[in-house]
């Protein structure tokens, strides 16, 4: 799997590349250096909500182990199929000392909390929404307040319980909470706000800043990845994604110059994605993880077994 992985981040940065090329080089240093932080950031948040998500199922992991599982695990996208992403991640995570079982799970509640926090944040996006059709926007619409719903706590227990049962696993011995769920959720849909403000600091960089331009690119970016994470015939959404941010961005300026900013932004996902999930991987060595965290997260050394 590793190879294929490296295959097609290899292709997939080779593609990307020869597309905005032309662009990259137009825009200015500081608007490429400001959003690669943005989305660096984002990951961050990201891996923060699935910590919590751990937490609330009754399995937390330190921060060093949370962050190797999902980092690590987001590089199964470029596979065709997203669904790599979300396999790797749970073997990851049992890999850390999560049952099978409730690694599954995690990566489930995980889905469905940033799929539900994509939604409500995604909403500020609902003029480009329907700008490509009236029936994704009404969707967006139903699915929203459906997926809060389904995130709220007792629900919620319900729907992991199912999901245990069904793999012949033992239920939750307790409910989850509304703290720990509420931070998942609080996270994720910080996570989509970091992003949208990398895609609004490149898209200002060639118009000016100005809000509606701001919450039109934290909505459409909500909206345009959660797409692409549900069409998962393709590696990583391709196409879906670039779709949705163009009818955003549209309205500020042409569509050409919309779908090479829609491009630049894959691109630099791309190399954040495979700069942070290579050093989470690289930082696996038990001697290097005992150098980074806290004590209490330290293990044995095979000199010390």
């Amino acid at each position: 799997m590793t190879i294929a992985i490296l295959v097609g981040i290899g292709f997939a940065v080779r593609s990307q590349w020869s597309e905005v090329r032309g662009t990259v080089h137009h825009l200015p240093w500081w608007s490429l250096i400001a959003s690669t932080i943005f989305i660096l950031l984002g990951m961050g948040a990201a891996v923060r909500a699935w910590q919590h998500t751990l937490g609330a199922l009754g399995r937390p992991v330190p921060a060093f182990d949370a962050a190797r599982c999902y980092l690590v695990g987001q590089l199964g996208k470029y596979l065709p199929g997203s669904v790599w992403a979300f396999v790797l991640q749970a073997e990851l995570a049992r890999r850390a000392g999560v049952s099978r079982a409730v690694a599954f799970v995690a990566v489930l509640v995980t889905v469905g909390l940033s799929t539900a926090a994509a939604l409500v944040v995604g909403l500020a996006g609902l003029p480009a929404l329907f700008r490509i059709g009236t029936t994704a926007a009404v969707a967006v619409l139903v699915l929203a307040p459906i997926a809060l719903v389904c995130a709220y706590p007792p629900v919620l227990t319900r729907l992991v319980n199912v999901a245990l049962g069904l793999l012949r696993r033992e239920r939750l011995h307790r409910p989850l909470t509304l703290h720990k769920i509420g931070l998942a959720f609080g996270w994720s849909a910080a996570s989509w706000t970091a992003y949208g403000v990398h895609l609004w600091l490149l898209a200002s960089s060639l118009g000016g800043f100005g809000t509606d331009r701001l919450v039109a690119s934290v909505g459409a970016i909500a909206l345009a990845m959660c797409a692409g994470v549900l069409v998962f015939v393709v590696p990583s959404g391709l196409g879906v994604r670039e779709a949705v941010i163009v009818a955003a961005l549209t309205p500020v300026t042409d569509a050409g110059t919309a779908l090479a900013l829609a491009l630049t932004s894959r691109l630099l996902f791309t190399l954040c994605e495979v700069l942070a999930g290579g050093a989470a991987a690289l930082a696996g060595s038990p001697a290097l993880r005992n150098a980074l965290v806290h004590e209490q997260s330290r293990v044995p050394l095979p000199s010390e077994a």
